[in-house]
């Protein structure tokens, strides 16, 4: 826990120091598997976080309730590195197998990886439509509680095109950004609305109003929830929001932002890229 902390506090080599020591004390505690790896993903060690997870599977994976967020996290591995047939091999085969989970954790996982897939123009296929079914059958109780978990709601709905039903999930997300209790309502009015409604924008190829809607809460976004490394879809969504808004000198400016944290990052090449072109 204490190695968690200090990497989302951005002091990667007291929370490397802290995981290894509890991986010491238990080889097998995937919570201190996963405080590493997000050290790893946040220094832009993707091969060796690819190489640490692999090698030690049997610790973490078997008979595990959590071992598919960490299976996620090698799945961001491959996906920065480009690796998208690899990443969507992981998604089929650990993270969300067989379509199915009542896990919100889990289906938040999912439709997290097949969004920064989309951003990247990769086929998605019928997984949209598995992942906007497994949130559909939940959202109508649980929406407004967890605006973090709305959002994730909300990108799978647009990802299967079902623009109505996230229209509906924001509508109570707004809600909830006046009437939930303090906290709840905070993490929802702050973050939660604008993202959601950059999310949806830009399905609506409304690019312009995606960048309007997000640009504003890159630093606070933390308030709402959620890891460094989760809170990154804003950063991709944002970046190529800007990108196909035609908005080419922010988009440069948040491309070089972000190599100011991932410099060796493939995917952050790959936006300067199409920035280029």
């Amino acid at each position: 826990m204490q190695a968690f902390g200090l990497e989302e506090c951005h002091q990667f080599g007291k929370a490397e120091e802290a995981a290894r020591a509890a991986l010491s004390v238990e080889a097998r505690d995937p919570w201190s598997v996963h405080a590493l790896v997000h050290v790893l993903e946040m220094q832009n060690r993707y091969e060796e976080g690819q190489q640490f997870l692999r090698s030690r599977v049997d610790d973490w994976a078997p008979d595990n309730g959590f071992a598919f967020h960490n299976w996620w996290h090698l799945a961001l591995f491959h996906l920065e590195q480009e690796d998208h047939a690899g990443a969507l091999d992981l998604y089929d085969e650990q993270i969300l197998p067989g379509g199915e989970s009542e896990i919100s954790l889990q289906m938040l996982d999912a439709s997290a990886l097949l969004w920064r897939l989309h951003l990247q123009d990769v086929d998605i296929a019928d997984r949209w439509k598995v992942i906007a079914d497994l949130w559909t059958a939940k959202v109508p109780a649980e929406n407004g509680y967890y605006a973090f978990n709305d959002l994730h709601a909300i990108i799978a709905l647009v990802g299967a095109g079902r623009l109505d039903e996230a229209r509906s999930v924001l509508a109570d997300l707004k809600q909830a950004a006046v009437t939930n209790p303090e906290l709840t309502r905070m993490m929802a009015r702050d973050v939660g609305v604008p993202a959601a409604e950059g999310v949806i924008a830009f399905a609506e190829q409304r690019y312009g109003d995606a960048v309007d809607a997000i640009y504003p809460i890159r630093s606070i976004a933390n308030r709402f929830g959620g890891s460094n490394a989760q809170r990154d879809i804003l950063s991709q969504t944002l970046i190529e929001s800007a990108i196909r808004a035609g908005q080419a000198g922010l988009a440069t400016n948040l491309v070089n932002e972000r190599a100011v944290h991932k410099p060796f990052s493939p995917l952050t090449q790959r936006f300067r890229t199409k920035i280029a072109h």
